[in-house]
């Protein structure tokens, strides 16, 4: 991503890119879950760089970075104080059903790129 600037053009920081990721992250409905590598992909980012861009979301949960998992279905992490834990329990509030090994189901998932394109 490029940004424009007052001096010029500059190749986009990771903090650049944080108001790009919560609109996405506000797309994802109630109930379903993404992956860190369809978010990644759609800006152009490493899935870790994304996740380390997650962990500075000072809005969580109201924009719902919680609802961002592993393609397996592993959980990931949280920044939230109480970790993984807490993430767990409000996926769960919100309806997304986990496996006997706490991963996220398959049917939980949702495309963002299908969604946007």
């Amino acid at each position: 991503m490029i940004v424009l600037t007052s001096r010029g053009f500059r190749r986009a920081r990771e903090g650049d890119y944080l108001e790009a990721i919560k609109a996405l992250l506000l797309l994802i409905p109630i109930g379903k879950v993404v992956s860190y590598d369809d978010i990644a992909r759609l800006l152009g980012l490493h899935p870790r760089v994304l996740g380390r861009i997650l962990a500075k979301n000072e809005d969580a949960p109201i924009v719902p970075c919680h609802r961002v998992v592993r393609k397996s279905g592993g959980l990931g992490g949280y920044s939230i104080h109480g970790g993984v834990r807490v993430k767990k329990r409000l996926l769960e509030l919100e309806g997304v059903r986990l496996d006997a090994r706490g991963r996220v189901r398959p049917e939980c998932f949702v495309s963002l790129r299908k969604k946007l394109l």
